[in-house]
């Protein structure tokens, strides 16, 4: 579910990339955030192994301006692929609004497609979440390359019902990939909106803001230097975008001509709670949790030290009682002895 921290004043929706090894869910981040703006984009981190080029998440802040004076962020994620992380995947899945399931379209990876988004519907029941409730669309990647199954197979595979939304995509070179984006945005911004009872911007129009190249903060208008919440100028165009409707608009107007005098020292705050570095809740969940299995790990160890120690302990008792009784021998054979020098002597 989407978060909202009054302390930050930031809503955070969480969009994870699910789908079987290899199938491009990393190179979708990548090109995403190749094309957000710098001043916008968070650090992308990417973990690759061997057999895949996931190993835990990629973790992409995206901060899309204000709205009712909250910031919008998106954090993207991927899952790793590979059977074996699947306790990762189910722990990247905790709290997500909205999956982009990327599908292989190469024919020989029909059974990985079925088994993945098999998978990915248990893990979300296991974290609370019905599958179907929560947006999801399909991305049909990789369709450049040849021996690649159909639009219409790939639905029969893992739309049967005609539930989820589709797209095609080549994520190598990102055509499908801002489209799909751009499409997941409005869906996870529309379900918001219903269930808060909300009004907000458009999600298609907040999403041209992220490729702006200019901050979102820009000053626009006269009357109240450095901020008009109603709208705001995309640099691309050259046009207004509207954000609230015009009573609303009338209202944050009334509201920002009262609140002008303080408005930088504010903007200055957010600025600064932004840059503070936060780690992320499942980031510090796999640190519990390792620090957990090193504790059991050291618990473990410490009874095999334990019943070391008993058998050795043990084994010198032993030891005492077998030098008692060698020394009860040797005091009987010097008895004998002895006893054979009386009959000598006679």
């Amino acid at each position: 579910m989407a978060l909202f921290n009054y302390a930050s004043k930031e809503i955070t929706i969480k969009i994870v990339y699910y789908g079987p090894g290899l199938s491009g869910k990393t190179t979708n981040l990548q090109y995403l955030h190749s094309i957000f703006d710098p001043s916008k984009r968070g650090k992308l981190i990417s973990l690759a192994t061997e057999a895949d080029r996931t190993l835990f998440f990629d973790f992409l802040p995206v901060e899309l301006g204000k709205i009712s004076d909250f910031s919008i962020r998106f954090q993207l994620y991927t899952v790793p692929g590979q059977v074996r992380y699947n306790a990762t995947r189910k722990l990247v899945l905790k709290g997500a609004d909205a999956i982009v399931f990327v599908a292989d379209s190469q024919n020989e990876m029909r059974d990985q497609n079925l088994e993945s988004i098999k998978n990915m519907r248990e893990n979300l029941i296991a974290n609370n979440i019905n599958p179907d409730d929560i947006p999801i669309i399909l991305q049909f990647n990789k369709r450049d390359l040849s021996n690649i199954a159909s639009v219409d197979e790939l639905n029969r595979d893992l739309n049967e019902q005609g539930r989820y939304e589709w797209k095609e995509a080549v994520a190598v070179n990102g055509t499908g990939v801002e489209d799909t984006f751009h499409r997941m945005t409005n869906l996870v911004m529309k379900g918001i909106a219903e269930k808060h009872k909300i009004t907000i911007q458009p999600p298609g129009e907040l999403v041209e803001a992220v490729v702006d190249q200019k901050p979102l903060t820009e000053k626009v208008g006269a009357s109240v230097p450095g901020f008009e919440p109603s709208s705001f100028a995309s640099v691309a165009t050259g046009r207004k975008q509207t954000v609230y409707e015009t009573a609303d608009r009338a209202n944050s107007s009334m509201q920002a001509v009262a609140q002008g005098a303080s408005l930088d020292s504010k903007e200055r705050d957010t600025r600064e709670i932004r840059e503070v570095q936060v780690i992320p809740k499942e980031k510090l969940e796999l640190i519990v949790n390792s620090i957990q299995d090193l504790t059991q790990t050291f618990k473990e160890l410490k009874n095999m030290l334990n019943s070391v120690q008993s058998e050795v302990k043990d084994l010198k008792k032993d030891q005492k009682e077998i030098h008692a009784r060698v020394k009860d021998v040797t005091m009987t054979l010097n008895s004998i002895k002895t006893k054979r020098r009386w009959f000598t002597f006679l």
